[in-house]
Protein backbone atom coordinates (compact mmCIF):
# COMPACT_ATOMS: atom_id res chain seq x y z
CA UNK A 1 0.00 0.00 0.00
CA UNK A 2 1.55 3.50 -1.31
CA UNK A 3 -1.19 5.52 0.08
CA UNK A 4 -2.20 6.47 4.10
CA UNK A 5 -5.38 5.79 4.31
CA UNK A 6 -6.64 9.55 4.77
CA UNK A 7 -8.35 11.24 2.15
CA UNK A 8 -7.64 15.14 2.06
CA UNK A 9 -10.39 17.96 0.18
CA UNK A 10 -8.49 19.85 -2.27
CA UNK A 11 -9.98 23.57 -2.88
CA UNK A 12 -12.24 23.12 -5.08
CA UNK A 13 -13.69 20.55 -2.99
CA UNK A 14 -12.20 16.98 -4.77
CA UNK A 15 -11.71 14.49 -2.79
CA UNK A 16 -7.87 13.22 -3.69
CA UNK A 17 -5.41 10.51 -1.45
CA UNK A 18 -2.77 11.04 0.03
CA UNK A 19 0.87 9.36 0.08
CA UNK A 20 1.70 7.52 3.41
CA UNK A 21 4.76 10.59 3.58
CA UNK A 22 1.27 12.93 3.68
CA UNK A 23 2.25 14.15 0.40
CA UNK A 24 -0.31 14.95 -1.92
CA UNK A 25 -0.55 12.33 -4.86
CA UNK A 26 -3.04 15.01 -6.89
CA UNK A 27 -3.56 19.00 -6.97
CA UNK A 28 -4.73 20.30 -3.47
CA UNK A 29 -6.09 23.17 -5.53
CA UNK A 30 -7.82 22.04 -8.63
CA UNK A 31 -6.88 18.57 -9.38
CA UNK A 32 -10.19 18.49 -11.83
CA UNK A 33 -7.76 19.94 -14.26
CA UNK A 34 -5.05 17.11 -14.27
CA UNK A 35 -3.80 15.95 -17.61
CA UNK A 36 -1.83 13.84 -18.87
CA UNK A 37 0.81 15.20 -21.40
CA UNK A 38 1.68 13.34 -24.49
CA UNK A 39 2.11 13.73 -27.99
CA UNK A 40 -0.83 14.45 -30.39
CA UNK A 41 -0.47 11.93 -32.66
CA UNK A 42 -0.70 9.19 -29.83
CA UNK A 43 -2.94 6.82 -30.11
CA UNK A 44 -4.19 3.27 -30.24
CA UNK A 45 -3.04 1.23 -26.66
CA UNK A 46 -1.56 3.42 -23.35
CA UNK A 47 -0.46 2.61 -20.21
CA UNK A 48 -1.25 5.32 -17.00
CA UNK A 49 0.97 3.92 -13.99
CA UNK A 50 -0.23 5.79 -11.12
CA UNK A 51 -3.93 5.91 -10.58
CA UNK A 52 -4.44 8.35 -7.68
CA UNK A 53 -7.81 10.20 -8.11
CA UNK A 54 -7.98 9.46 -11.25
CA UNK A 55 -8.47 12.82 -12.93
CA UNK A 56 -6.33 12.74 -15.12
CA UNK A 57 -7.17 9.40 -16.33
CA UNK A 58 -10.71 10.02 -16.93
CA UNK A 59 -9.67 13.18 -19.08
CA UNK A 60 -8.33 9.89 -21.40
CA UNK A 61 -11.89 8.68 -21.77
CA UNK A 62 -12.86 11.02 -24.21
CA UNK A 63 -9.86 11.12 -26.17
CA UNK A 64 -11.32 9.42 -29.70
CA UNK A 65 -7.52 8.42 -30.59
CA UNK A 66 -7.09 6.48 -27.93
CA UNK A 67 -8.64 2.84 -27.88
CA UNK A 68 -8.03 1.20 -24.54
CA UNK A 69 -6.21 2.96 -21.50
CA UNK A 70 -4.87 0.52 -19.08
CA UNK A 71 -4.35 2.58 -15.85
CA UNK A 72 -1.99 0.68 -13.30
CA UNK A 73 -1.01 0.93 -9.48
CA UNK A 74 1.91 -0.58 -7.59
CA UNK A 75 -0.31 -2.92 -5.54
CA UNK A 76 -3.88 -4.63 -5.29
CA UNK A 77 -4.31 -2.71 -2.22
CA UNK A 78 -3.65 0.61 -3.46
CA UNK A 79 -5.67 -0.09 -6.42
CA UNK A 80 -8.85 -0.80 -4.00
CA UNK A 81 -8.00 2.66 -2.24
CA UNK A 82 -8.37 4.06 -5.35
CA UNK A 83 -11.23 3.07 -6.42
CA UNK A 84 -13.37 4.93 -3.91
CA UNK A 85 -12.67 8.12 -5.86
CA UNK A 86 -15.56 9.50 -7.90
CA UNK A 87 -13.09 9.47 -11.27
CA UNK A 88 -11.75 6.37 -10.86
CA UNK A 89 -15.05 4.71 -10.50
CA UNK A 90 -16.30 6.24 -13.82
CA UNK A 91 -12.94 5.02 -15.79
CA UNK A 92 -13.81 1.38 -14.13
CA UNK A 93 -17.54 2.07 -16.26
CA UNK A 94 -15.92 2.26 -19.16
CA UNK A 95 -15.50 -0.34 -21.51
CA UNK A 96 -12.47 1.10 -23.38
CA UNK A 97 -10.45 1.20 -19.47
CA UNK A 98 -9.07 -1.44 -17.76
CA UNK A 99 -7.58 -1.33 -13.67
CA UNK A 100 -5.42 -3.47 -12.64
CA UNK A 101 -2.12 -3.62 -10.38
CA UNK A 102 1.87 -4.14 -11.43
CA UNK A 103 1.59 -7.45 -10.90
CA UNK A 104 -1.42 -8.24 -13.68
CA UNK A 105 -0.14 -5.71 -15.76
CA UNK A 106 2.05 -8.39 -18.25
CA UNK A 107 -1.16 -10.95 -17.88
CA UNK A 108 -3.37 -7.61 -18.89
CA UNK A 109 -1.43 -6.77 -21.89
CA UNK A 110 -1.27 -10.20 -22.92
CA UNK A 111 -4.66 -10.77 -23.36
CA UNK A 112 -5.79 -7.64 -24.08
CA UNK A 113 -3.31 -5.54 -26.36
CA UNK A 114 -3.39 -6.64 -29.73
CA UNK A 115 -1.06 -4.76 -32.12
CA UNK A 116 -2.96 -5.35 -35.47
CA UNK A 117 -6.31 -3.66 -33.65
CA UNK A 118 -4.48 -1.04 -31.39
CA UNK A 119 -1.41 -0.05 -33.32
CA UNK A 120 0.67 1.79 -31.02
CA UNK A 121 1.66 1.26 -27.06
CA UNK A 122 2.41 4.32 -25.17
CA UNK A 123 3.50 4.27 -21.36
CA UNK A 124 3.35 7.43 -19.51
CA UNK A 125 3.39 8.07 -16.05
CA UNK A 126 1.39 10.27 -13.16
CA UNK A 127 3.84 12.58 -11.85
CA UNK A 128 3.98 12.70 -8.61
CA UNK A 129 2.74 9.81 -7.98
CA UNK A 130 6.35 8.73 -10.53
CA UNK A 131 8.23 11.01 -8.25
CA UNK A 132 7.13 9.14 -4.63
CA UNK A 133 7.58 5.67 -6.23
CA UNK A 134 10.50 5.18 -8.80
CA UNK A 135 11.90 1.47 -8.20
CA UNK A 136 7.72 0.46 -8.91
CA UNK A 137 7.70 3.25 -11.93
CA UNK A 138 11.15 1.10 -13.21
CA UNK A 139 9.61 -2.34 -12.41
CA UNK A 140 6.18 -1.38 -14.53
CA UNK A 141 8.87 0.25 -17.79
CA UNK A 142 11.04 -3.06 -17.25
CA UNK A 143 7.54 -5.09 -17.43
CA UNK A 144 6.34 -3.52 -20.01
CA UNK A 145 10.10 -3.38 -22.70
CA UNK A 146 10.00 -7.11 -21.66
CA UNK A 147 6.42 -7.49 -22.86
CA UNK A 148 7.26 -5.82 -26.05
CA UNK A 149 10.22 -7.24 -27.23
CA UNK A 150 8.02 -10.89 -27.07
CA UNK A 151 5.53 -9.19 -28.91
CA UNK A 152 7.56 -7.85 -31.35
CA UNK A 153 8.60 -10.82 -32.86
CA UNK A 154 5.11 -12.82 -33.51
CA UNK A 155 3.92 -9.25 -34.87
CA UNK A 156 6.57 -8.54 -37.15
CA UNK A 157 6.07 -12.34 -38.64
CA UNK A 158 2.10 -11.51 -39.04
CA UNK A 159 2.73 -7.82 -40.81
CA UNK A 160 5.27 -9.96 -43.35
CA UNK A 161 3.04 -12.96 -43.65
CA UNK A 162 -0.80 -12.08 -42.63
CA UNK A 163 -1.83 -11.62 -45.92
CA UNK A 164 -0.23 -14.73 -47.39
CA UNK A 165 -1.47 -16.92 -44.71
CA UNK A 166 -5.16 -15.69 -45.43
CA UNK A 167 -4.64 -16.52 -49.12
CA UNK A 168 -2.92 -20.28 -48.43
CA UNK A 169 -5.31 -21.00 -45.88
CA UNK A 170 -8.29 -20.29 -48.79
CA UNK A 171 -6.87 -22.07 -51.42
CA UNK A 172 -5.91 -25.12 -49.97
CA UNK A 173 -9.25 -25.50 -48.31
CA UNK A 174 -10.15 -24.95 -51.60
CA UNK A 175 -8.33 -27.99 -52.65
CA UNK A 176 -9.41 -30.06 -49.85
CA UNK A 177 -13.61 -30.05 -50.77
CA UNK A 178 -12.55 -30.33 -54.54
CA UNK A 179 -10.89 -33.87 -53.64
CA UNK A 180 -13.92 -35.07 -51.47
CA UNK A 181 -13.18 -38.82 -51.91
CA UNK A 182 -9.79 -38.17 -50.78
CA UNK A 183 -8.14 -38.29 -46.94
CA UNK A 184 -5.81 -36.11 -46.17
CA UNK A 185 -5.92 -36.02 -42.66
CA UNK A 186 -4.28 -39.27 -41.86
CA UNK A 187 -0.88 -40.78 -42.25
CA UNK A 188 -1.61 -44.55 -41.64
CA UNK A 189 1.55 -45.59 -39.88
CA UNK A 190 1.48 -49.07 -39.14
CA UNK A 191 2.34 -49.64 -35.24
CA UNK A 192 5.63 -51.75 -35.67
CA UNK A 193 7.24 -48.30 -37.47
CA UNK A 194 6.15 -45.88 -34.37
CA UNK A 195 8.25 -48.34 -32.15
CA UNK A 196 11.58 -47.08 -33.79
CA UNK A 197 13.32 -43.86 -33.19
CA UNK A 198 12.35 -40.99 -35.11
CA UNK A 199 14.79 -39.12 -37.05
CA UNK A 200 14.01 -35.76 -36.99
CA UNK A 201 16.50 -34.17 -39.73
CA UNK A 202 16.62 -30.47 -39.84
CA UNK A 203 19.00 -28.90 -42.48
CA UNK A 204 21.70 -27.43 -40.13
CA UNK A 205 25.72 -27.80 -41.29
CA UNK A 206 25.91 -30.52 -39.19
CA UNK A 207 23.48 -32.69 -41.06
CA UNK A 208 26.89 -33.27 -43.37
CA UNK A 209 28.52 -35.38 -40.98
CA UNK A 210 25.07 -37.46 -39.93
CA UNK A 211 24.04 -38.82 -42.97
CA UNK A 212 25.30 -42.18 -42.85
CA UNK A 213 23.99 -43.05 -38.99
CA UNK A 214 20.78 -41.80 -40.96
CA UNK A 215 21.98 -44.09 -43.57
CA UNK A 216 22.39 -47.06 -42.04
CA UNK A 217 20.55 -46.57 -38.74
CA UNK A 218 17.25 -47.79 -38.19
CA UNK A 219 14.93 -44.74 -37.93
CA UNK A 220 11.43 -43.53 -39.14
CA UNK A 221 12.82 -40.76 -40.56
CA UNK A 222 10.99 -37.26 -40.64
CA UNK A 223 12.43 -34.74 -42.66
CA UNK A 224 11.73 -30.91 -42.54
CA UNK A 225 11.51 -29.77 -45.97
CA UNK A 226 14.73 -27.72 -46.37
CA UNK A 227 16.52 -31.12 -45.78
CA UNK A 228 14.52 -32.97 -48.23
CA UNK A 229 16.96 -32.50 -51.15
CA UNK A 230 19.62 -33.22 -49.43
CA UNK A 231 18.93 -36.49 -48.31
CA UNK A 232 17.64 -37.27 -51.81
CA UNK A 233 21.05 -36.55 -52.97
CA UNK A 234 22.25 -39.31 -50.35
CA UNK A 235 20.01 -41.90 -51.58
CA UNK A 236 17.74 -41.50 -48.31
CA UNK A 237 14.44 -41.21 -48.87
CA UNK A 238 12.10 -39.82 -46.11
CA UNK A 239 8.93 -41.27 -44.66
CA UNK A 240 7.64 -38.20 -43.60
CA UNK A 241 8.25 -34.63 -45.12
CA UNK A 242 6.75 -31.70 -43.43
CA UNK A 243 6.56 -28.35 -44.57
CA UNK A 244 4.91 -25.29 -42.84
CA UNK A 245 6.55 -22.41 -45.05
CA UNK A 246 3.82 -20.17 -46.77
CA UNK A 247 6.05 -17.94 -48.89
CA UNK A 248 6.42 -19.51 -53.05
CA UNK A 249 10.14 -20.06 -52.93
CA UNK A 250 9.43 -22.93 -50.25
CA UNK A 251 7.82 -24.79 -53.39
CA UNK A 252 11.52 -25.40 -54.88
CA UNK A 253 11.87 -27.81 -51.93
CA UNK A 254 9.99 -30.32 -54.08
CA UNK A 255 11.25 -30.02 -57.13
CA UNK A 256 12.73 -33.06 -56.79
CA UNK A 257 10.51 -35.50 -55.58
CA UNK A 258 9.33 -38.24 -57.86
CA UNK A 259 6.25 -39.62 -58.35
CA UNK A 260 4.26 -42.22 -56.51
CA UNK A 261 6.63 -42.29 -53.85
CA UNK A 262 6.82 -43.92 -49.87
CA UNK A 263 6.82 -41.00 -48.91
CA UNK A 264 4.08 -38.65 -46.77
CA UNK A 265 4.45 -34.66 -47.60
CA UNK A 266 2.33 -33.32 -44.24
CA UNK A 267 1.61 -30.14 -44.95
CA UNK A 268 0.33 -26.92 -42.70
CA UNK A 269 -3.11 -25.51 -44.19
CA UNK A 270 -0.89 -22.14 -43.95
CA UNK A 271 1.86 -23.78 -46.28
CA UNK A 272 2.22 -22.43 -49.91
CA UNK A 273 -0.45 -24.43 -52.35
CA UNK A 274 1.69 -24.30 -55.35
CA UNK A 275 3.76 -27.23 -52.86
CA UNK A 276 0.68 -28.77 -52.49
CA UNK A 277 -1.00 -28.71 -56.25
CA UNK A 278 3.12 -30.21 -57.24
CA UNK A 279 3.08 -33.16 -54.86
CA UNK A 280 -0.67 -33.42 -55.65
CA UNK A 281 0.01 -34.05 -59.03
CA UNK A 282 3.07 -36.29 -58.85
CA UNK A 283 0.54 -38.66 -57.22
CA UNK A 284 2.12 -38.92 -53.50
CA UNK A 285 0.16 -38.98 -50.41
CA UNK A 286 -0.40 -36.22 -48.83
CA UNK A 287 -2.07 -34.99 -44.95
CA UNK A 288 -3.02 -31.56 -43.82
CA UNK A 289 -2.24 -30.85 -39.92
CA UNK A 290 -2.86 -27.26 -38.82
CA UNK A 291 -1.17 -24.92 -36.15
CA UNK A 292 -2.51 -22.05 -34.12
CA UNK A 293 -3.74 -19.73 -36.98
CA UNK A 294 -7.51 -18.80 -36.24
CA UNK A 295 -8.64 -18.77 -39.40
CA UNK A 296 -7.34 -22.46 -39.71
CA UNK A 297 -8.66 -23.52 -36.48
CA UNK A 298 -12.22 -22.16 -37.55
CA UNK A 299 -12.32 -23.67 -40.90
CA UNK A 300 -11.20 -27.73 -39.48
CA UNK A 301 -13.35 -27.16 -35.87
CA UNK A 302 -15.44 -29.77 -37.89
CA UNK A 303 -13.11 -32.00 -39.27
CA UNK A 304 -10.27 -34.37 -37.51
CA UNK A 305 -7.40 -32.50 -38.33
CA UNK A 306 -3.99 -32.99 -36.64
CA UNK A 307 -2.89 -29.72 -34.96
CA UNK A 308 0.74 -29.79 -34.44
CA UNK A 309 2.96 -27.22 -32.28
CA UNK A 310 5.61 -25.05 -34.52
CA UNK A 311 7.16 -23.34 -30.95
CA UNK A 312 9.06 -19.83 -31.87
CA UNK A 313 7.50 -21.12 -35.75
CA UNK A 314 10.72 -23.18 -36.82
CA UNK A 315 9.78 -26.43 -38.81
CA UNK A 316 12.00 -28.69 -36.51
CA UNK A 317 9.87 -28.34 -33.86
CA UNK A 318 6.59 -28.67 -35.59
CA UNK A 319 8.67 -31.96 -37.29
CA UNK A 320 8.76 -33.46 -33.32
CA UNK A 321 5.52 -32.42 -32.39
CA UNK A 322 3.97 -34.35 -35.29
CA UNK A 323 6.25 -37.23 -34.26
CA UNK A 324 4.93 -37.14 -30.82
CA UNK A 325 1.00 -36.73 -32.16
CA UNK A 326 1.43 -39.56 -33.96
CA UNK A 327 2.49 -42.17 -30.93
CA UNK A 328 6.63 -41.97 -30.82
CA UNK A 329 8.27 -42.32 -27.54
CA UNK A 330 11.79 -41.38 -29.14
CA UNK A 331 13.06 -38.67 -30.84
CA UNK A 332 16.68 -38.54 -32.63
CA UNK A 333 17.54 -34.77 -34.00
CA UNK A 334 19.80 -34.25 -36.64
CA UNK A 335 20.87 -31.05 -38.44
CA UNK A 336 18.99 -29.04 -35.64
CA UNK A 337 21.44 -26.88 -35.10
CA UNK A 338 20.02 -23.68 -34.22
CA UNK A 339 23.67 -21.74 -35.43
CA UNK A 340 25.90 -21.22 -38.39
CA UNK A 341 28.72 -23.65 -38.42
CA UNK A 342 31.75 -24.08 -40.73
CA UNK A 343 31.11 -20.70 -42.41
CA UNK A 344 27.78 -21.70 -43.75
CA UNK A 345 24.42 -21.27 -43.24
CA UNK A 346 22.78 -25.01 -44.56
CA UNK A 347 23.89 -28.52 -44.81
CA UNK A 348 25.05 -29.40 -48.45
CA UNK A 349 22.55 -29.81 -51.29
CA UNK A 350 19.87 -27.75 -50.18
CA UNK A 351 17.65 -25.19 -53.09
CA UNK A 352 19.34 -22.42 -51.15
CA UNK A 353 22.98 -23.90 -52.51
CA UNK A 354 21.96 -24.76 -55.60
CA UNK A 355 20.37 -21.12 -56.62
CA UNK A 356 23.82 -19.29 -54.94
CA UNK A 357 26.02 -21.73 -57.35
CA UNK A 358 23.62 -21.80 -60.38
CA UNK A 359 24.04 -17.62 -60.59
CA UNK A 360 27.88 -17.35 -59.09
CA UNK A 361 30.45 -15.79 -61.03
CA UNK A 362 33.54 -14.00 -60.63
CA UNK A 363 32.60 -10.80 -59.07
CA UNK A 364 29.57 -12.59 -56.95
CA UNK A 365 31.15 -15.99 -55.90
CA UNK A 366 28.01 -18.56 -53.95
CA UNK A 367 30.41 -17.94 -51.06
CA UNK A 368 29.56 -14.27 -50.69
CA UNK A 369 26.06 -15.19 -50.84
CA UNK A 370 26.60 -17.56 -48.19
CA UNK A 371 28.14 -14.83 -46.06
CA UNK A 372 25.66 -12.27 -47.10
CA UNK A 373 22.46 -14.73 -45.55
CA UNK A 374 24.16 -15.05 -42.52
CA UNK A 375 25.13 -11.42 -41.89
CA UNK A 376 21.64 -10.24 -42.68
CA UNK A 377 20.97 -9.69 -39.10
CA UNK A 378 24.39 -9.09 -36.33
CA UNK A 379 26.23 -12.22 -35.18
CA UNK A 380 26.74 -13.46 -31.85
CA UNK A 381 29.99 -15.82 -31.39
CA UNK A 382 28.89 -18.97 -29.63
CA UNK A 383 31.67 -19.81 -26.55
CA UNK A 384 33.51 -22.91 -26.37
CA UNK A 385 32.81 -23.65 -30.26
CA UNK A 386 34.90 -23.17 -33.14
CA UNK A 387 33.87 -21.13 -35.80
CA UNK A 388 29.99 -21.53 -34.79
CA UNK A 389 28.00 -18.60 -34.53
CA UNK A 390 24.24 -17.58 -33.52
CA UNK A 391 21.57 -14.91 -34.19
CA UNK A 392 18.53 -13.78 -31.73
CA UNK A 393 16.03 -15.10 -33.65
CA UNK A 394 18.48 -19.03 -33.93
CA UNK A 395 18.82 -18.48 -29.94
CA UNK A 396 14.88 -18.03 -29.53
CA UNK A 397 14.14 -21.07 -31.76
CA UNK A 398 16.46 -23.09 -29.21
CA UNK A 399 15.02 -22.12 -26.56
CA UNK A 400 11.17 -22.93 -28.06
CA UNK A 401 12.59 -25.99 -28.72
CA UNK A 402 14.08 -26.66 -25.23
CA UNK A 403 10.69 -25.44 -23.79
CA UNK A 404 8.82 -28.07 -26.18
CA UNK A 405 10.86 -30.83 -24.97
CA UNK A 406 9.61 -29.62 -21.31
CA UNK A 407 6.05 -29.45 -21.94
CA UNK A 408 5.85 -32.62 -23.59
CA UNK A 409 7.90 -34.70 -21.15
CA UNK A 410 10.62 -35.31 -23.34
CA UNK A 411 14.21 -35.62 -21.43
CA UNK A 412 17.71 -36.16 -23.15
CA UNK A 413 19.47 -39.51 -22.35
CA UNK A 414 22.52 -40.86 -24.83
CA UNK A 415 21.70 -38.05 -27.65
CA UNK A 416 18.11 -39.32 -27.66
CA UNK A 417 14.87 -37.22 -26.85
CA UNK A 418 12.80 -39.87 -24.51
CA UNK A 419 9.68 -39.78 -23.78
CA UNK A 420 8.91 -40.11 -19.93
CA UNK A 421 4.99 -40.87 -20.04
CA UNK A 422 2.93 -42.90 -22.82
CA UNK A 423 2.22 -41.26 -25.61
CA UNK A 424 -1.54 -42.55 -26.80
CA UNK A 425 -1.61 -42.72 -30.78
CA UNK A 426 -4.41 -39.73 -31.69
CA UNK A 427 -6.36 -41.15 -34.50
CA UNK A 428 -7.99 -39.19 -36.92
CA UNK A 429 -11.28 -39.36 -39.42
CA UNK A 430 -10.57 -40.45 -43.14
CA UNK A 431 -13.70 -38.46 -44.42
CA UNK A 432 -13.51 -35.25 -46.08
CA UNK A 433 -16.78 -33.58 -46.41
CA UNK A 434 -15.59 -30.16 -46.23
CA UNK A 435 -17.46 -27.75 -48.54
CA UNK A 436 -15.50 -24.51 -49.07
CA UNK A 437 -18.21 -22.65 -50.81
CA UNK A 438 -20.45 -23.01 -47.93
CA UNK A 439 -17.38 -21.98 -45.68
CA UNK A 440 -16.20 -19.14 -47.97
CA UNK A 441 -19.64 -17.61 -48.23
CA UNK A 442 -20.06 -17.27 -44.29
CA UNK A 443 -16.49 -15.89 -43.99
CA UNK A 444 -17.34 -13.21 -46.14
CA UNK A 445 -20.84 -12.60 -44.51
CA UNK A 446 -18.95 -12.53 -40.93
CA UNK A 447 -16.33 -9.53 -42.04
CA UNK A 448 -19.13 -7.85 -43.77
CA UNK A 449 -20.92 -7.78 -40.27
CA UNK A 450 -17.52 -6.54 -38.42
CA UNK A 451 -17.72 -3.20 -41.10
CA UNK A 452 -20.60 -2.18 -39.50
CA UNK A 453 -19.20 -1.44 -36.64
CA UNK A 454 -15.50 -1.67 -36.79
CA UNK A 455 -14.60 -1.51 -33.07
CA UNK A 456 -11.56 -3.99 -31.39
CA UNK A 457 -13.62 -5.24 -28.48
CA UNK A 458 -16.16 -6.03 -31.24
CA UNK A 459 -14.07 -8.06 -32.99
CA UNK A 460 -11.91 -9.61 -29.93
CA UNK A 461 -15.45 -11.06 -29.00
CA UNK A 462 -16.33 -12.68 -32.37
CA UNK A 463 -14.10 -15.84 -33.50
CA UNK A 464 -14.26 -14.66 -37.35
CA UNK A 465 -12.97 -11.25 -35.87
CA UNK A 466 -9.99 -13.13 -34.40
CA UNK A 467 -8.96 -14.81 -37.64
CA UNK A 468 -8.52 -12.19 -39.31
CA UNK A 469 -6.11 -10.23 -36.90
CA UNK A 470 -3.05 -11.70 -38.92
CA UNK A 471 -3.92 -10.26 -41.72
CA UNK A 472 -5.19 -6.62 -40.49
CA UNK A 473 -2.05 -6.48 -39.07
CA UNK A 474 -0.57 -6.94 -43.02
CA UNK A 475 -1.78 -3.69 -43.46
CA UNK A 476 -0.55 -2.01 -40.70
CA UNK A 477 -0.99 2.25 -40.81
CA UNK A 478 -4.70 2.62 -42.23
CA UNK A 479 -7.46 3.21 -40.32
CA UNK A 480 -9.73 -0.46 -38.78
CA UNK A 481 -12.37 0.38 -40.80
CA UNK A 482 -9.75 0.67 -43.81
CA UNK A 483 -8.08 -2.63 -43.17
CA UNK A 484 -10.96 -4.84 -42.54
CA UNK A 485 -12.21 -3.10 -45.85
CA UNK A 486 -9.59 -4.29 -47.46
CA UNK A 487 -9.45 -7.82 -45.51
CA UNK A 488 -13.12 -8.06 -47.18
CA UNK A 489 -11.64 -7.83 -50.50
CA UNK A 490 -8.97 -9.92 -49.84
CA UNK A 491 -11.03 -12.58 -48.89
CA UNK A 492 -13.66 -12.33 -52.08
CA UNK A 493 -10.68 -12.87 -54.15
CA UNK A 494 -10.89 -16.54 -53.47
CA UNK A 495 -14.35 -17.35 -53.67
Amino acid sequence: MIYSKEIAEAKNGSKIPLFKNGKPANSKYNPDAEQILFESSTQGCIIVAGIAGGFHIEKLLNEKNISLIIAVEADSESLEFCKQFSSVKKISECNKAILCDKSDLEKILCTKYFPALYKNLTLVFHRAWKNENPQIAQEISSTVKNFLEKVSADYSVQAHLGKIWQRNILLNLKFISKHKNENFFSANIKKGKIKKTAAIVAAGPTLDFSIEEIKHGDFFVISTDTAFGTLLQNSIIPDVVINIDAQHISSEHFFCTGEETRTTFVFDLCSNPESVYFIYNKKNKIQFCINQHPLSLIATKNMYVKKIESGAGTVTIAAADWAKSCGFQKLKFFGADFSYNFGKPYTKGTYLEKQFFSKSNRLISAEEKHIALMFRTELEKIQGQKNSFTTEVLKRYKKSLEEWAEKNSFKFKNGIYISEKKIETENFNTKNNFNYSDFHREFTNKIKELLKNPEPEVILKSDWGLSILPILAFFKNNTLFDNLKLAYNQALRYN
